[in-house]
């Protein structure tokens, strides 16, 4: 599904008084084209993200791995419901799930170390694309369900790093030079 069309507007029209942020209480606007975009998006990100958890569960060996893919099933139905909130208080569609799509295979295709770091590296991209969403919205209210949903994924992705942790999974980046521990070694 495409994204909602926002109509062209015939001429340019100026903001002209701090009610455009309003989201809560007052004269609240509709949403823009922008926060439109990045809420739909989102959505989007979230649906792919929990079809592909399912698959994900339903092959999965390690006990936590399977609560750690569970846990984020929930949050991306969770995400999907507040951000397709805010389209349809607008009168806006919002993309539907895809877990239909979803084979019932209980053989896995991929190793549990493999889907921890795809969730891992998936919900890392979520706090960016949130962030953006966040940064480029006008409203007080959009800017708070933004910051629910990061909070939700940074902890999430920090509980995926401990597991690729626990498991020794997790590839240690490069690093650039300790200084400071160079500096205090004696000559």
């Amino acid at each position: 599904m495409n994204a909602p069309a926002v109509p062209n507007p015939n001429e340019v029209d100026f903001v002209k008084k701090q009610n455009f942020l309003n989201g809560y209480i007052g004269d609240v606007r509709p949403l823009h084209g922008l926060e439109i975009g990045h809420l739909f998006d989102n959505i989007n990100n979230d649906i792919t993200s929990k079809a592909l958890i399912v698959g994900f569960n339903q092959v999965a060996k390690h006990k936590k791995v399977k609560k750690f893919l569970e846990r984020g099933r929930n949050i991306n139905k969770k995400h999907v419901e507040m951000l397709s909130k805010k389209l349809n208080e607008d009168n806006l569609p919002s993309p539907s799930f895809l877990d239909h799509m979803v084979t019932a295979s209980t053989i896995p295709p991929f190793s549990d170390k493999l889907m921890v770091a795809h969730k891992f590296d998936m919900f890392s991209m979520k706090i960016r694309e949130y962030a953006k969403g966040a940064s480029l919205n006008g409203r007080r209210d959009v800017g708070a369900l933004y910051a629910r949903c990061l909070l939700d994924v940074s902890l999430y992705v920090e509980d995926g790093a401990n597991i690729m942790i626990e498991h020794g999974w997790m590839e240690q980046p490069p690093i650039t030079v300790n200084r400071n521990k160079l500096f205090s070694k004696e000559q």
